[in-house]
């Protein structure tokens, strides 16, 4: 079977978004995901923990974790 650059990159988006989202990473992709409920919304006590790159090169993965009252 002959694979593409195309290919592989595909499988490695997929495989990225199926193993971040397993282990409780949240997607911020163009439109910006629930970020805004840390500022305004239901999660105001919550803070961003970590941050990693996307596999695609244009989105971010990000870990918030509750740091109790503000």
């Amino acid at each position: 079977m002959r694979v593409t650059a195309f290919t592989k990159e595909a499988l490695a988006v997929r495989r990225d978004i199926r193993d971040q989202e397993r282990d409780g990473w949240e997607y911020v992709g163009e439109g910006g995901g629930d970020l805004w409920q840390l500022y305004r919304g239901s999660r105001f006590s919550h803070r961003i923990t970590d941050v990693r790159i996307a596999a695609c090169g244009k989105a971010l993965w990000i870990k918030t974790a509750n740091r109790g009252r503000p």
